[in-house]
């Protein structure tokens, strides 16, 4: 049995079905079955939203990281039927700790957001079990350990890339739900590969109303990540974990070991009051508030996030462009995007603790 015929959700199955165009790359079976890959199976791809009772971070259900990897090598097989960038793709996130981008946070890295994914090419080197297939498969290490030497699976903002792409596509279907699995195959559907404006491999729209179908839902997934709820989230969370390691309740190692659901029992059955506490006001709290100045004796917060969006590529009618040159449209929800501003400072009714 496949990964998707293995997998538990029905509307995910549809999904990666769709990515691969029922034709499924069946030599990355044995790598989706090493422990080092089976590890992202109990890292989601929210951040620790899963874990909240916000309603502007409801999400429809669990999509981890290996969904997220899976996907991405679907789509990359998809389009360039290679396997070694089939295979960087599906390695990519082998560095994420457990709650992901929340991990920067404690770091202090809020705008960058990659402080704490640790190296790629380090994890495979300790990795066993992946090194034998590649071996058996006779494919170099060099070749699949840094997925950015392949455009079509990562390439710099705000180009469209694979993961880019899962990313607000799963987040239209599951976060934001303003996408169903159909809205997803149309615009799916219409991606090819193309060359950009430097000479690089894209992929690429080749229908103007489709790809603009496409950006209205990538103005809403870049608006959720800079919206205050999120932000205080993933601080809180970040923080959390930052009072579990000076405790000495978790080392930092421990986040690229454990499942999150590891972690969470860690802290729920630890006898650090402050931290159940502070684990408490993040999964319990069910609205944030607002404020123009800083709020004392409050879990406050304050401070910009990291710009997520995109400009896909369109190939129409032998005209290669950027969507926001040739949509009026696109270009509106852009400019809307690059000036919006939450409030200055968001809060919730959680006391500060020390860290």
């Amino acid at each position: 049995m496949t990964y998707i015929e293995r997998h538990e959700n029905e509307e995910l199955k549809i999904y990666f079905k769709i990515l691969c165009d029922d034709d499924y790359p069946s030599f990355i079976e044995d790598y989706i079955n090493t422990n080092s890959m089976q590890r992202l199976k109990g890292i989601g791809m929210f951040c620790g939203a899963d874990y909240q009772k916000l309603p502007a971070l409801n999400i429809k259900y669990w999509y981890s990281r290996l969904d997220h990897s899976i996907a991405c090598a679907l789509m990359v097989w998809h389009l360039t039927h290679s396997r070694k960038q089939t295979l960087a793709a599906l390695f990519h996130d082998l560095g994420t700790p457990a709650f992901s981008h929340s991990i920067d946070f404690m770091l202090g890295d809020t705008f960058i957001q990659e402080s704490a994914e640790r190296n790629v090419k380090e994890v495979l080197n300790n990795a066993t079990d992946i090194k034998l297939l590649l071996w058996r498969d006779n494919i170099a290490l060099d070749d699949v350990n840094d997925v950015s030497k392949y455009t079509i699976g990562e390439n710099a903002k705000p180009k469209l890339c694979t993961d880019r792409l899962d990313g607000i596509l799963i987040t239209g279907l599951l976060w934001g739900q303003f996408w169903t699995i159909d809205d997803i195959k149309e615009i799916y559907s219409n991606l090819a590969i193309d060359i950009n404006e430097e000479g690089e491999l894209e992929i690429a729209f080749s229908d103007l109303s489709i790809a603009e179908k496409f950006y209205e839902g990538a103005y809403k997934y870049s608006i959720l990540l800079q919206q205050n709820e999120d932000k205080l989230s993933r601080q809180l969370l970040g923080d959390i974990a930052k009072k579990a390691i000076n405790s000495k309740l978790l080392t930092i190692d421990d986040l690229y070991c454990l499942s999150e659901k590891e972690v969470i029992k860690l802290i729920e059955q630890s006898d650090n009051l402050e931290l159940i506490e502070m684990w408490n006001a993040f999964k319990d709290t069910t609205c944030i508030y607002r404020s123009d100045a800083e709020v004392e004796d409050k879990y406050c917060i304050c401070f910009g996030g990291k710009k997520r969006y995109v400009n896909p590529l369109c190939s129409i009618n032998d005209e290669v462009d950027r969507i926001t040159n040739l949509s009026s449209k696109a270009k509106e929800l852009l400019d809307q995007y690059i000036d919006f501003k939450d409030s200055p400072y968001a809060y919730i009714n959680c006391k500060r603790y020390k860290l």
